[in-house]
């Protein structure tokens, strides 16, 4: 078990929920989470998407861990810290929530996403059945973070919404989850490239319509996050890697283990 005090705290909040290719899962609490808890019966595909939901759902938990003990203390959680859900039942959250939905920049990213998803559940199978490695690892960071690309310029847009929002402050929720998203733009970029090459995709020109997407949403964030990139995330920016850990993290996802206690 990891010593929590060596734990950054709020690592996170900004990340992509990739444990598995992460240098930083030994002072990560949602990852000590995820190491503690019993394997379970593998009832479904240990496909990339689940491996995300896996991560994501025990970073829901930490987070709500979080924010009990922060309001238990008297201490009014920061904007990237999950609110109870008796404050995300108040209506000026629904309104926020609906009006970031019908956002065009939302609307758009979960449309790259779920297009995304769609083509590389036919695609997956037969570069797997081709055996070509590299192709497979791009269709798998493909599906990785097609759906968290969406997600957080949701959340990016949503957050911009509260009443404190302040476009002056680097440090905000917003340009957080638009820095997650712009980097994850870019690697899913690289990884459409990989596929545009002669033989490795259907010339069908999925791809490029993808690729496309992706440079109109890293545009349109930019335009309306323009210091997103200048946020500093803690731990990924702030030169704490103490080691690859990546392959560790892959090892226990693959066991099977749950998100967080069920």
């Amino acid at each position: 078990m990891a010593n929590p005090s060596t734990f950054v705290p709020g690592i996170h909040y900004f990340c992509d929920h990739r444990c598995w290719r992460c240098s930083l899962t030994d002072r990560c609490a949602v990852f000590d989470r995820l190491s503690q808890s019993p394997p379970r019966a593998r009832k479904t595909p240990l496909t990339p998407t689940n491996r995300v939901a896996s991560a994501l759902a025990a970073s829901l938990e930490v987070t709500m861990e979080d924010a009990a003990v922060m309001m238990a203390s008297g201490v009014v959680p920061h904007a990237h810290v999950a609110s109870p859900p008796a404050e995300a039942e108040k209506p000026g959250h629904d309104r926020r929530m609906e009006f970031a939905e019908h956002d065009p920049l939302v609307a758009r990213g979960a449309e790259y996403g779920q297009g995304t998803w769609r083509v590389l559940k036919g695609l997956r199978p037969i570069l797997a059945k081709k055996g070509d490695a590299v192709a497979l690892d791009a269709a798998e960071r493909l599906e990785e973070t097609c759906l968290t690309v969406a997600s957080k310029i949701f959340r990016a847009i949503s957050s911009s919404l509260d009443a404190d929002y302040d476009p002056a402050d680097t440090q905000s929720d917003s340009n957080g989850s638009a820095k997650v998203a712009l980097l994850l733009i870019e690697e899913s970029r690289q990884a459409w490239q990989v596929l545009m090459q002669p033989g490795r995709a259907a010339a069908d020109g999925v791809p490029a319509r993808q690729v496309a997407a992706l440079d109109y949403l890293e545009a349109e964030l930019l335009r309306r996050f323009p210091r997103a990139l200048d946020f500093v995330r803690p731990g990924f920016d702030t030169g704490q890697a103490s080691g690859a850990n990546g392959q560790l993290a892959t090892a226990i996802l693959a066991a099977g283990r749950p998100a967080g206690r069920a």
